[in-house]
């Protein structure tokens, strides 16, 4: 597939925005994993995680993904 995207001199934050797409994708799957992690395995780096910490990170992924949904997004594609 080809696309080309055309940008004036004055639409440089929208450029920027275009060609780091990738680079947000992935630093919100990453908070997602770590949030799922959190949820799944009840530690946060090497020391357990607190009743509160768990549920506050079920909480953050089940908002992270239904902004991502709720975009039409996905991150699990």
């Amino acid at each position: 597939m080809k696309a080309t995207l055309h940008f004036e001199h004055e639409e440089q934050d929208e450029l920027q925005d275009a060609l780091n797409g990738l680079k947000w994708r992935l630093i919100v799957w990453d908070l997602d994993q770590d949030l799922r992690g959190i949820v799944k395995h009840g530690y946060i780096g090497n020391r357990e995680a607190t009743d509160a910490e768990i549920e506050m990170a079920e909480y953050c992924r089940k908002k992270l993904r239904q902004l991502v949904s709720d975009d039409g997004l996905n991150l699990d594609s």
